[in-house]
């Protein structure tokens, strides 16, 4: 942890921001992000300077932190308890008072105020590290495994029994209630409020067909290698007891003719209750439809949708915090029946895993090859520098503008095109996200010691590849996705504990694979629309 401190008054303000900036800089925050943070400091300062009993010798202290990536700045003060933030719902007469009060509620999430020692401290957060929740699932990891080994040396057999049942699976077996509690809801709305979003783009019908088709073959190959890799690397005999205890659910594989039937619902309710996915999946398809040809008279309906799209993603945000904690506990529930040759297997799941995504990059270059022809040699050795974006920030969404960017002056690639194809072909391309699912499921089924044979491969492979149009572009919701997916392959959902603790690992190379497959269905659909600049290609 970095933490660097500075007195600030009146006397001394000017220097004090001018340290300030130089400090963040350092520190690696964006100039956005400083400009925001200096903004939001000298409020706060003013405020309590204007609420203190002396405000000629008002001086408070600046401290700034940098702790796991995130970048903060706390100014205390010595006096009466104040909040100067309690008042940003009033309404006031004055323009510059307006002004501030539209500034601290558009940044309201990055302060706080809490009084200790007789001072008053506001905090404000300038920079959130996407990386912060990757360590904090490696310390639940790490601990969980240690914590495990030490327990495991020092309880007898009743006592592991006793602490199991009582504390670690009924913790596990709330938090995979919760996930698969927000799954329905979550891909729901995300989908209606994908294809209501989608409505107003310019000759939506005909593009966006044939990025859908592309996007369709290119994942149903993907979704190919995952399946194939999985096979290959068959049963992991360390995973078979921990499998085997979970197995109290009474799981069935999805079957053909439930796959072609049981896609449409008896009414709204019941996939609900009973999480079917493709059920989910078929009654978002089919509101989303009605709204987006309702035109102006659905708005508000959109609204909604809109709403609870967010509202779900929040929820979400809710319990992701937690995660750390249910990593610890499954990783010590794991070492309790175990020993650290398991680690063995999750190298062997992270290798395959990795190894994936060469393959399918090749897909990728044959459909360039093939469909768009055109050579696929600019395309692979402009695009592997560029993932190193999505590969450190494990976020599609987040790196989009980048993406875009990306497309628009290196590939050569029509301006409007881009700006429709990428957000939208963003949900047709989870390539890196369905091959690291479906290697999981097979390696699982395998594990449990079910059959993998053309009687299951054949519906679940179709369910998968519907499924996978699902699956929310937002770090850490493939846990949830994944629990379905386990359960419609037959699987006993509870297992997907094992891979939350290695989950920010492929989370990397999933993203880097989602995102590359997102620009070669852009950047072919470019070529059959003639809209590619091949002078900037080849350069």
């Amino acid at each position: 942890m970095s933490l660097q401190t500075c007195s600030i008054s009146n006397k001394n303000y000017r220097e004090t921001i001018e340290w300030l900036e130089e400090r963040l800089t350092e520190m690696g925050a964006t100039k956005k992000e400083i400009l925001t943070g200096m903004l939001l400091l000298e409020e706060a300062f003013f405020r309590l300077e204007k609420a203190s009993s002396a405000p000629d010798r008002f001086e408070g202290k600046i401290t700034i932190r940098k702790r796991f990536g995130d970048i903060s700045i706390s100014v205390s003060a010595r006096g009466e308890a104040f909040n100067p933030f309690v008042s940003m719902e009033e309404i006031s007469d004055d323009e510059e008072e307006m002004y501030v009060f539209a500034l601290l509620k558009a940044h309201k999430d990055s302060l706080s105020y809490n009084r200790s020692n007789g001072d008053n401290i506001i905090s404000i957060r300038v920079h959130s590290s996407s990386s912060k929740k990757a360590f904090q699932i490696i310390a639940g990891l790490v601990t969980g495994l240690i914590l495990g080994g030490v327990l495991k040396y020092y309880l007898n057999e009743a006592g592991i029994r006793w602490l199991e049942s009582i504390i670690l699976t009924p913790i596990q077996s709330m938090f995979i209630q919760a996930l698969m509690m927000l799954a329905g809801p979550l891909i729901f709305f995300s989908i209606i409020s994908g294809i209501t979003g989608m409505s107003n783009a310019a000759d939506i019908g005909k593009m966006g067909g044939k990025l859908l088709g592309v996007s369709v073959m290119k994942l149903a190959l993907v979704l190919l290698i995952g399946t194939v890799l999985g096979v290959w690397v068959g049963a992991i005999p360390e995973m078979a007891e921990l499998i085997q205890q979970g197995r109290e659910e009474n799981v069935k594989a999805i079957t053909m003719m439930e796959l072609i039937v049981g896609i449409v619902p008896k009414n709204v309710v019941v996939p609900f209750a009973s999480n079917n996915m493709l059920q989910i999946l078929f009654i978002a398809l089919f509101f989303g439809i009605l709204l987006a040809k309702a035109g102006d008279r659905a708005a508000r309906a959109k609204e909604v949708v809109e709403f609870c799209n967010r509202f779900t993603m929040d929820a979400m945000g809710v319990l992701m915090p937690i995660m750390p904690f249910v990593v610890a506990v499954s990783m010590t529930k794991m070492m309790l029946h175990t020993d650290f040759s398991m680690l063995l297997a999750y190298g062997q799941i992270i290798l395959t895993g990795y190894l994936a995504f060469p393959l399918i990059m090749l897909v990728f270059c044959i459909f360039i090859g093939v469909v768009g022809r055109i050579s696929p040699i600019p395309f692979v050795r402009k695009i592997l520098p560029y993932l190193v974006i999505p590969f450190s920030i494990s976020n599609s969404s987040a790196c989009m503008p980048e993406t875009i960017r990306f497309c628009r002056e290196k590939l050569g690639l029509d301006e409007k095109l881009t700006m429709f194809a990428i957000p939208v072909g963003a949900q047709f391309n989870m390539t890196g996200s369905g091959a690291y699912l479906m290697m999981l499921v097979f390696i699982m089924r395998l594990s449990c010691g079910l059959p993998v044979d053309m009687e299951f491969i054949v519906p679940f492979f179709l369910g998968a590849l519907l499924l996978t149009f699902t699956f929310p572009s937002i770090p850490g919701a493939l846990v949830i996705v994944m629990a379905s997916v386990f359960e419609m392959a037959g699987v006993p959902t509870s297992i997907v504990m094992l891979f939350i603790g290695i989950d920010p690992i492929m989370d990397c190379i999933r993203t880097a694979g989602n995102v590359s497959g997102d620009i070669s269905s852009a950047f072919v659909m470019a070529r059959l629309e003639n809209k590619v600049d091949k002078e900037i290609y080849s350069k």
